[in-house]
């Protein structure tokens, strides 16, 4: 039961997360020494039997160091792991937020993009051990922000065993209401946190000071301290009299730098005022200045008040500019831009829209552009500056929007001189967005007369504008050419981004799709937006390589409006996924009207969309009208429109006549000459001349009623391959596969029907009912789930071959007679091997007649296979499809519906599986037996945590008692029984389960791990 887990401080230098167990050295440190505030530690213990607490005052109110006081009260006596967040304006973002959080409960790695029901699912991952996040300063966190929406999310999913702590000056406002009307909140406001007349005494005690001093001050804390100090006189005036004022002007632009700045090492402090400051003897010079356990330092809000005005205002101004510049240079650009807006420097904040657009360009953070432009007054917002942010924000809503081009043409006007690339960037981005070539050319002859030296920057701009007039004059070779010999390695890679898509897309667009592919690997693999990632898989697809088919068919339409991607993005990934829905017999997404493109470009994508929608659904006249029509208004002749149709060749060199000969007549690159192959295969079977096609390449390239078209014609002419190809697209696609043999059997065309009826014979079609195949436990079958009692599942032998096939879908004969007969002669073992195999198909598919070939029991050559498909369920099977969910549930963060697939997976149990396999001298099968059952237990006590988070004690102590039934031993098992009998509040039942884990713990010879230990404190009786 060793399983201990040392707390620790996490995160990299520098991280706001501090996670503590009961390492008393890892706690926070309080602003100042202070008398110990136990009344208010005793309210913040109530965080312990309640959700929420809320703790909401003004600066120097104490909040840090009445929470770092609660934390180590609850060292003393541990209920559970504390987990503290400083937070900071970055965390608005709601993916940084959810890193910062999952750094500190020491998990989340490996999740591109987490958010709230990661962050929760993390929580409940630390049951049954209690524990709680302390968010401080959490009004850093900007209202209405996505990081305030994923805390108001984290807050409505809350687990029971998790306790949320907010403190700041102020809320986000947060979905409350249910937990409050239950008495599930603790509020602790200014009056809580304000000092009581004893704690003012027992204060001035610790100084020698007189209380009285600190009367008139309603019991601020800072304030009060701050008297103490200075007598009765104005705080206010002190601090800024006597402390700064008898501070030197480094140490006090120092100060004022650290205010600024939040948090700070003395390097960005010495970069903002110029000097070389010892921020260790500041903090112990000026009070409210802390050290950090990282070594960066703090410097209380309070001092942004007082150095207000004590500071001139130029002086102020410049260390404030200093301190943006300080911050952009760290990514900080929230900070920086919030600083800005603060101090109403609109120079500032104009030169940091530059920057934000220049660093993100087709990925702009809308809801920080917004903020920005929103605080600006109307005397500056004409700025050029602003004129571009404003641009980009229209351009990330809708890129069709008119007003692009003006209001990057008066930025362009304003800062030529100083930001030409900026500008030209986006609106390089956003006249491709619209394949708008006389605006593309217009940009390349002001990219060619760029001001200043060639930077790097400046040198992918220009490369970059003429790959993309290239393209768009329909030569993506010539853009080629150009795109690969822009600096992308010379720029910050967020900066290169947009290049390196428009590389990989030019790629693929003179068919080198593997290249394509494997450039989408190496450079947006990892990246956060799913569409992004999905580049690769669909580029490969188009080049005949069907590997990432689960991604494909999986992947949802783009939406519009996102964070990453535009309503065109949307538009492009639905026209593929319509076109690969086609091969596969899926329901495509919606395409839009290719009329409504005024583009060839926009407008070839939803032709081709909308054609092999028609051909899956069976109107071939309705696709060729589809090409006729896009090619009455876009000719062959376009080369920028005919380029785009490349992507699709199969569709129109099959459809129409036009396309075939010019793409007989050019020179193709190799994924486009594989697609022209596949359609000459079914151009040439339609003629009579059928010849086989590699299975992949059909899939691929044909829509599914094509490629079976062309295994129908191949079967008709005696040709086996059209078999192999028929089995293939069944195994490969499913049951559509027979829907399209069916279908076929009732062409007009008596080859193809001839051949579809051939397929079907040879290939059976799926069962007419649905067969059960129940292992764990003694073995049962059901059809259309209803229990079958015949003579065959009587047989010992009948129930061992199907336990072991289940086993081993794929189980050669040699070890089936090995496994079953061992004592046997070959012979023999043979003739029953046959024996048994009739009475097995019997079993499992009674339906069918002598001849025909079985659906799911298949013997072919040496091997006996058990196939799986829709008509055929195993529980084993089931149970550990099960176990992919739920990892794949709780990894999205879908707690819920990992909670209903381990109820699932618990409820498949009904004994120790495969009993019939047990009796055989078989390692294999008691290893598998081994590993079932510790599945069996893991399911039993993940779904009984789950419960536990839930509010569910009684069914959580159920399952864990289940569990130790099979596992007497396991220490998930023992504790998930105490932590449940703790929330009971039942004293019998936790002196029960307290006993029953020391008696396991001492059949053992073991230690307990500090979890457990921490839940057997919490388990001893009540002091007398």
């Amino acid at each position: 039961m060793d399983t201990t887990r040392a707390a620790r401080p996490v995160g990299e230098p520098g991280s706001a997360v501090r996670a503590f167990l009961v390492s008393p050295a890892a706690a926070p440190r309080p602003l100042d020494v202070e008398v110990p505030r136990l009344r208010l530690v005793r309210m913040l213990a109530q965080r312990w039997e309640r959700a929420v607490t809320v703790v909401v005052a003004g600066p120097g109110f104490g909040k840090t160091t009445v929470l770092a006081q609660a934390h180590r009260a609850n060292l003393v006596e541990p209920r559970g792991i504390d987990v503290w967040v400083d937070c900071e304006a970055a965390h608005g973002n709601s993916v940084v937020f959810a890193r910062v959080v999952l750094a500190g409960l020491s998990t989340g790695d490996g999740v591109r993009a987490p958010g709230a029901r990661d962050v929760v699912d993390a929580l409940i991952r630390l049951a049954p051990v209690e524990v709680s996040l302390v968010l401080d300063d959490v009004h850093e966190i900007p209202a209405g922000s996505p990081g305030a929406l994923m805390l108001g999310e984290v807050v409505r999913a809350l687990p029971t065993t998790a306790h949320l702590v907010l403190s700041g000056r102020t809320v986000p406002d947060l979905p409350l209401a249910r937990r409050e009307a239950a008495g599930d909140v603790v509020r602790i406001g200014t009056d809580d946190l304000s000092f009581t007349d004893v704690e003012l005494r027992a204060l001035g005690r610790r100084l020698g000071r007189d209380p009285a001093l600190a009367g008139a001050l309603r019991g601020w804390p800072a304030l009060v301290r701050l008297a103490f100090a200075a007598g009765p006189s104005a705080p206010w005036r002190y601090a800024r009299e006597e402390i700064l004022g008898r501070l030197s002007a480094p140490r006090r632009r120092a100060l004022g730098a650290l205010a600024a700045l939040g948090t700070a090492s003395s390097a960005e402090v010495a970069a903002v005022t110029g000097d070389a400051v010892r921020l260790d003897g500041l903090a112990r010079a000026v009070p409210l200045v802390r050290a950090l356990d990282d070594g960066r330092y703090r410097a209380h809000e309070l001092w942004t008040e007082a150095l207000a005005a004590t500071m001139a205002a130029e002086e102020a101004r410049h260390l404030h500019r200093r301190a943006a510049a300080v911050l952009a240079d760290r990514g900080d650009l929230a900070r920086a831009g919030a600083l800005a807006c603060r101090t109403r420097d609109w120079e500032v904040l104009a030169d940091l829209a530059v920057r934000l657009v220049n660093t993100t360009l087709s990925a702009l953070p809308r809801e920080m552009a917004e903020r920005w432009l929103g605080a600006v007054t109307p005397t500056v917002a004409d700025r050029p500056e602003f004129v571009l942010l404003r641009a980009a924000v229209v351009h990330a809503v809708d890129f069709t929007d008119p007003r692009i081009d003006v209001l990057l043409d008066e930025a362009w006007a304003g800062l030529r001189d100083r930001h030409a690339a900026v500008v030209l960037a986006q609106a390089v981005i956003t006249a491709h967005s619209r394949a708008d070539v006389g605006r593309l050319a217009e940009l390349a002859c002001r990219a060619d007369h760029l001001p200043g030296p060639p930077t790097p920057m400046a040198r992918l701009l220009r490369h970059s504008v003429a790959a993309t007039l290239a393209e768009v004059g329909g030569d993506p070779e010539a853009a080629l050419a150009e795109i690969v010999q822009a600096p992308v390695l010379e720029v910050p890679p967020v900066i290169a981004l947009p290049t390196v898509r428009f590389h990989y897309h030019c790629l693929d667009m003179c068919g080198r799709g593997a290249e394509a592919a494997e450039l989408a690997d190496r450079t947006v693999g990892g990246s956060d937006d799913e569409h992004v990632r999905l580049a690769s898989a669909v580029a490969r697809w188009f080049d005949g390589d069907p590997s990432d088919l689960g991604r494909l068919r999986d992947a949802p339409p783009r939406r519009p409006g996102g964070v990453v991607g535009t309503a065109r993005d949307a538009f492009v990934t639905a026209a593929f996924l319509a076109v690969i829905a086609s091969c596969c017999g899926d329901e495509p997404p919606s395409c839009a009207d290719p009329d409504g493109h005024d583009n060839p470009r926009d407008a070839a994508l939803a032709c081709a969309a909308r054609a092999a929608v028609a051909v899956a659904s069976g109107d071939e006249p309705a696709a060729r009208r589809a090409y006729a029509h896009h090619l009455a208004r876009w000719p062959v002749d376009v080369r920028f429109g005919e380029r785009h149709l490349r992507r699709f060749l199969t569709l129109g060199y099959v459809l129409d006549e036009r396309l075939r000969a010019c793409w007989d007549a050019v020179e193709l690159g190799p994924s486009h000459r594989r697609a022209r192959a596949a359609a000459r295969a079914l151009v040439r079977a339609r003629a009579g001349e059928p010849s086989m096609l590699a299975p992949e390449h059909a899939l691929c390239f044909l829509p599914l009623p094509w490629s079976v078209e062309l295994a129908a014609r191949l079967t008709a002419a005696g040709d086996g391959e059209g078999v192999e190809l028929g089995r293939w697209l069944a195994d490969a696609v499913g049951p559509a596969v027979h829907r399209e043999f069916r279908r076929a059997v009732r062409s007009a065309d008596e080859v193809v029907a001839a051949g579809a009826t051939r397929l079907l014979a040879a290939l059976p079609s799926p069962p007419t009912h649905r067969t059960g195949i129940d292992v764990i436990g003694a073995m049962r079958v059901t059809r259309d789930g209803v229990p079958v009692d015949v003579p065959q599942l009587r047989r010992t032998r009948v129930r061992q071959l199907l336990g072991a096939l289940v086993l081993t879908p794929v189980l050669t004969r040699d070890r089936a007679l090995d496994l079953l007969w061992p004592g046997l002669d070959p012979a023999s073992a043979a003739r029953n091997l046959r024996v048994t195999l009739t009475h097995l198909r019997r079993l499992v598919e009674p339906g069918r007649s002598g001849g025909d070939a079985t659906f799911h029991v298949r013997s072919d050559g040496d091997t006996i296979r058990l196939v799986g498909s829709a008509w055929l369920s195993v529980d084993l099977w089931t149970f550990d499809l099960l176990a992919v969910q739920v990892d794949q549930a709780r990894a999205e963060g879908d707690v819920d519906r990992a909670k209903d697939l381990l109820g699932t997976a618990v409820g498949l149990w009904r004994g120790d599986p495969l009993p019939d396999l047990g009796t055989l001298a078989d390692p294999d099968a008691g290893i598998e037996i081994d590993r079932v059952r510790a599945h069996h237990v893991r399911n039993l006590l993940d779904l009984g945590e789950l419960r536990l988070v839930s509010g569910e004690a009684a069914g959580a102590e159920h399952l864990a008692v289940r569990a130790l039934a099979v596992d007497p031993y396991d220490a998930r098992g023992h504790r998930l029984v105490l932590a449940a009998a703790l929330k009971s509040r039942d004293l019998r039942r936790i002196a029960t389960a307290r006993h029953d884990v020391l008696s396991a713990l001492r059949q053992l010879g073991a230690r307990p791990d500090p979890a457990t230990e921490l839940l057997l404190r919490q388990a001893l009786p009540p002091r007398r």
